[in-house]
């Protein structure tokens, strides 16, 4: 591995107290980047808000849900609501250690997590009006984290470190598939309320699934926000991860990845 990369590594774990934040909360939803945020934080910001009685969000946007599931630096918005906060966080090392975990009075966590190749896929497309980088580029990706958002290095960070996590406090952590949220988001939904110890009504759920269709979020598109969060990518994962592409990106892997989260990273995923 190169200096770059270890030192970012460094960086990361030793240098990012954000996690400290998290014990005002009630539960944190920590997600990898490109991976339906968006929409599962959508579906349960409007189960939240049905269940306890406050309005809906009006959009889907990070900003119109922050009121339901925020940053950690937010200031509560419903007093109804159980606090819970959104992040992508990479966390310190202390939160390997039960002793730390326990002063720090961190809360239970959802990860929400992709197959890798879908979000490469899905990052490229939709930020590429802005990269301007060749596919191929993008995958080689940066070792020093500080040209892209997200690639393969990201990724490896945050895998690990999440991995890491599982291994020593797996209760603490409900680990979530997006592909198991498409195949079944209704279970998905409750597993996270049940994590969080938070009692949706079957009504908030059946509003919660109908509002996260993509015909229904279509009209809920925040004319303020980032565009090209509906992205429809076109290039089949097939036709993306193949020749010397499936190559670049399988030798990263094995030489970065040391969790799979349970997904077979060298293959495609499965539809």
């Amino acid at each position: 591995m190169s200096d770059a990369y270890e030192k970012r590594v460094r960086k990361d774990n030793w240098g990012n107290f954000s996690v400290l934040r998290h014990r005002a909360f009630d539960g944190v939803l920590v997600t990898s980047k490109n991976s339906g945020t968006h929409w599962v934080k959508y579906m349960f910001s409007v189960a939240l808000a049905d269940t306890y009685g406050v309005p809906r969000p009006e959009y889907f946007s990070e900003n119109a849900v922050r009121p339901y599931i925020g940053w950690p630096k937010d200031k509560p918005t419903f007093k109804e609501l159980p606090r819970l906060a959104f992040s992508h966080t990479i966390p310190h090392k202390l939160a390997d250690w039960t002793w730390a975990r326990g002063i720090a009075g961190l809360p239970p966590y959802v990860l929400f997590v992709r197959h890798p190749m879908s979000i490469l896929a899905s990052h490229h497309a939709k930020w590429n009006h802005e990269l301007e980088v060749d596919w191929l580029d993008y995958l080689r990706g940066d070792p020093s984290g500080s040209v892209y958002r997200c690639d393969l290095y990201w990724l490896a960070r945050f895998w690990n470190r999440w991995g890491d996590i599982l291994e020593k406090a797996g209760d603490r952590i409900y680990r979530v598939h997006y592909e198991d949220t498409r195949a079944n988001p209704r279970a998905i939904l409750g597993g996270m309320a049940a994590h969080w110890q938070i009692s949706l009504t079957s009504k908030a759920l059946e509003g919660a699934l109908k509002a996260g269709t993509k015909e229904a979020m279509a009209k809920k598109v925040d004319p303020e926000a980032e565009a090209n969060v509906l992205q429809f990518r076109k290039t089949p994962l097939s036709e993306q991860f193949s020749g010397e592409a499936l190559e670049i990106y399988r030798n990263r892997v094995k030489e970065l990845f040391r969790h799979d989260l349970g997904y077979d990273l060298m293959n495609l995923p499965k539809a």
